[in-house]
Order: C-alpha cells, then structure tokens, then sequence
C-alpha cells in the first residue's frame, strides 16, 4: 500500500514539473532554432559575400591590369615587346598599386640574399610578389596578409606560353581570364588564380570576427530565450495550478472558492468558467438543503394533524363518525397531492418525466382549464377571461395532459392570490413556429425581487401570497418542469392588471429529438 501511494505521488509531482519543463524547453528549442538559423545564415551569407566580394574586386583588378598592361606595351612597342622582355612585370605592379591607392615597396639600401637563382629580367617576380602588394587599403607595409595580387598574375602569348608571371592553370576552378589588346589588336591573355585566405591574414580575420559576433549574439539571445522561456511558462502553469488545487477543494465540498483572475484569454476563461461552476454548485446545494428542510416541515404539518386527530379518536376525545373519517380523508388526501408532486419534480430533474405527444390543439386545451375554473371564479367573484387568435385555433405537437396540468396550476395560482373583485386574463398568441400562453391576473403584486425565485419548489412569497392563502409552494415549480419538458420557457413579470403576469412560450412541436 505505501508503495502504490508513493508512485502515484510521484506521479503526480512528475506531470506537474513535467508541464513546466515541457513548456520551457519547447520555447527554447524554438527560440534556439530560430537563433542558429539566423545566426547559420548571416554566417553563410557573410561567408558567401565575402567571397563574392573578393571575386568582384579581383575581377576589377584585373580588368584594370590588363588594361595598364596594354598602355606599356604600346608604349614600349606593343606584342614585341612583350615577346622581347621589353616589359618589366614589377614595374607595371607598381604602377598599378600607385592607381589603386595601396602602399608600395621602400626601396632597399642593398638587395636581400636570396636563398635561390636570381629572378630573370623578364621573371622579376617569380620569387615573391612586392611585400605590400595585395593587402587592403590601411594595412600597414610587412603587415602579415593573403597571397599577393602580383604572385597570382600570369601574362600568356596566344599560343599559350607564359611571358610573365607565374603558371596559371586556365581549367582550375575560379581562374579569371582577361585579354591584352593594342590599337584592337589582341596580342596575348593575363590570367589570375583565386585568392587563397590564410589563417592570419586580414581577410580572414575579419571573417573571424564576424563569426565571433555573431556567435556571441546567438548566445545572448540564447540566454533571453531561456528566461523567456521560463518566464511563460511559470505564466501559464501557475494559474493551471491555482485551477488544480481549486477543483481539488470544489471536490471535497469546499464550494465557496474563488480562483482569482485578470487574464483575457483562454485560461482566464476557464478559471471564469470553473468560478461559475462552483458557485451554480454552491447555489444547488443551498437549495437541496433548504428544499429537504421544507419538505420536511411541510410534510410534518399533515402528519401532526393526521396524529392529533388519531389520538382524539383512539382517547375517545372525539367520537368516531362521518365527519372524522373525511376529516382524516382530507387530510390523507392533501398529503398524497403532495408527494406526487414531489415525485413529479423527481422525475423532472432526473430528465424521466412521461410525456406523451400528439396532434392536439392548444386553444381546446386552454379552454378545457378555464371551464374547470369557471364557477369558482365565479364564486370568488373573479372574471376569469380567454383571448384566442382570430382563425379559432391552435395547432400544437404536445402532451395535451400536461400543458392542461400547466394551465391548471398557473389559473389556480391566481385565483388563491388574487383579491376579489379581481379579474384574470388567459391569452393565447402563435407567432411563427411558437406559441405564447400569458395568464395576468389583478392585485396584490408580487415584488420584484421575488419573481425570479417564484419557480423554485416549495418557495412563496412573503408579501400577499403567503401559506394561509392555500397550496403546498409546488405549483408553479411542476409547471416551471412541464414547460422545459416541452423545450419550452417560462418567465414570471408584473402584470398590467395590478398582480402578476406569467409567460409560457413553447414551439409549436415540442417533441424533443431522439
């Protein structure tokens, strides 16, 4: 036994802290894959500009080149001199990082001791380019970079051979081919190889910088998206738990809690919802307590009658005789009127009241209650009155019986309260698919802060319809069952004769669907 409880309570705690942690981790792993796809592709597109960057620039540059290129060669003699080695490839390097605003080469004191054969004439840079040449503008002369601009050139005569510059292969990946004309003339081709980016050079660490940046920002809002994440969660899992130790307590009773809100959306709903759900529960249970109070109280008066009665007969007290049997009988018969009426509005709330529908008419029946109560009107000195439609009548789908049982209590309610002479009015209107019944009678009124309970069983009013004036407080609560029996609705108002004013309004087939 501990066992299992210990489980369950394990249980219990783990789906709790397993909402939260769901909830977290799921706007994290949003938040983060949303930060690694921006951060992946501002890379990649840093990456991929750079690199289009670099192809552009060297692709200008060596438009350029070849262009400076031509202006000495037909300076210097055009296609022969440059067959001839009349073209110093470093001069024109120079010239060229002059125009392009890069830094150029000091001149030295002594030549530096080479570890290999001198450079040819026409070969000046076969060795190395200029130390400067390549590095972006600003960068300081000696300052470590890329490959060179110069020790990517080569200059090739038209039948391929290289002239100047080292060997360019023209079917490797990313050579830039541009050709060489004087006066229109196309007297040979300078190719370029792609740069290639060291790990130390500027290019690269600037990219690496930019990686860095972006890394560094991908772990800030990482860092956000977690106490985001945590905050939204403990937002929405916090009410969840007020709800939870809420309905816990709805469970054991405790009927009077509120879970308190401001929220607007849907879990504010809910908690209104369940606040609403406790206090009709609450408002049920009162009523089931004061009702099992009445009925004990007015079920004890008949009894306490019926007993005095027996005992004057069985003490000899009063003779037994005509007159005391009914008065016994009377008294029976009033407490047997009022357990079937108990037992109807059972059967009511239990959604098991017999209805029987058919084609019937509603005026007949209308006219069938007031016959009933013609005579007693007349005797109370109450006019009792019927309006009907002009066509005479009022075809219905309903249980005839039970909408006379309606009429019946509603027109015996007024006669017990309504004050001689008095007058009561029975309407009956079709508007569409529904119809109206409206019984108004004359003075005393009931007040306005008792219509609304009218229909609750066993409850009267305490001004003017009060138990002295007859009837057990069911009547208008069978009829109240009736009328939602037939999908109908019932309303109590204050009457334009003086008294009170009682509307049913029913479809005109009230079968409910099966």
């Amino acid at each position: 036994m501990t066992r299992m409880g210990g489980v369950s309570g394990f249980r219990s705690i783990a789906v709790r802290l397993r909402l939260v942690h769901t909830l977290s981790l799921l706007l994290l792993g949003v938040i983060l894959a949303a930060v690694l796809a921006f951060g992946g592709m501002l890379a990649w597109n840093l990456r991929s500009g750079f690199n289009d960057y670099m192809a552009a620039r060297d692709t200008e540059r060596l438009e350029q080149f070849a262009t400076l290129l031509a202006e000495h060669l037909q300076r210097s003699g055009g296609a022969e001199a440059l067959r001839n080695g009349g073209i110093h490839l470093r001069e024109v390097l120079d010239e060229f990082a002059q125009r392009q605003g890069l830094a150029t080469r000091p001149p030295l004191a002594e030549p530096p001791p080479l570890a290999g054969p001198p450079p040819r004439a026409d070969r000046p840079f076969l060795n190395g380019p200029p130390p400067t040449m390549g590095l972006p503008p600003g960068a300081p002369p000696g300052a470590p970079g890329p490959e060179g601009f110069g020790s990517r050139i080569g200059v090739y005569a038209l039948d391929g051979r290289l002239l100047l510059g080292v060997p360019v292969d023209p079917n490797a990946s990313g050579v830039l081919e541009r050709p060489v004309q004087v006066q229109d003339n196309l007297v040979g081709w300078v190719r370029m190889r792609p740069i290639v980016l060291v790990p130390d050079a500027v290019e690269a660490a600037f990219l690496r910088r930019q990686y860095l940046g972006i890394a560094a920002l991908a772990a800030a809002l990482s860092a956000l998206g977690l106490l985001a994440a945590r905050w939204i969660a403990g937002r929405w899992v916090r009410p969840l738990i007020g709800i939870q130790d809420a309905t816990a307590r709805i469970a054991r009773g405790d009927l009077a809690i509120r879970v308190a809100t401001r929220r607007t959306d849907e879990i504010g709903d809910l908690i209104r919802d369940i606040n609403s759900m406790a206090e009709g529960l609450e408002r049920l249970e009162s009523a089931r307590r004061r009702w099992i109070a009445e009925i004990s109280h007015e079920l004890r008066t008949p009894l306490t009658v019926l007993r005095g009665e027996l005992d004057a007969l069985a003490e000899g007290i009063r003779p037994l005789n005509l007159a005391a049997v009914a008065s016994l009988r009377e008294e029976a018969t009033r407490l047997g009127a009022m357990v079937d009426d108990l037992h109807l509005l059972a059967m009511a709330d239990l959604n098991a009241l017999p209805c029987y529908f058919m084609e019937c008419d509603a005026v007949q029946i209308a006219q069938r209650a007031q016959r009933r109560f013609a005579r007693r009107a007349s005797a109370l000195g109450i006019s009792l009155e019927i309006t009907t439609p002009a066509e005479g009548s009022v075809p219905v789908y309903w249980d005839s019986q039970r909408m006379e049982q309606v009429l019946t209590n509603l027109l015996d309610n007024s006669l017990c309260y309504t004050d001689a002479p008095g007058q009561i009015r029975l309407t009956i209107q079709r508007q569409d698919k529904r119809v109206s019944l409206l019984v108004e009678d004359s003075k005393p009124g009931v007040p306005a802060t008792d219509l609304g309970r009218l229909f609750d069983p066993l409850y009267r009013s305490d001004a003017g319809r009060d138990r002295h004036r007859g009837g057990s407080g069911l009547g208008l609560a069978i009829c109240a069952a009736l009328v939602r029996a037939h999908l109908g609705r019932i309303s109590a108002a204050a009457s334009e004769l003086g008294g009170l004013s009682i509307l049913v309004e029913m479809p005109a087939s009230a079968e409910p669907p099966r």
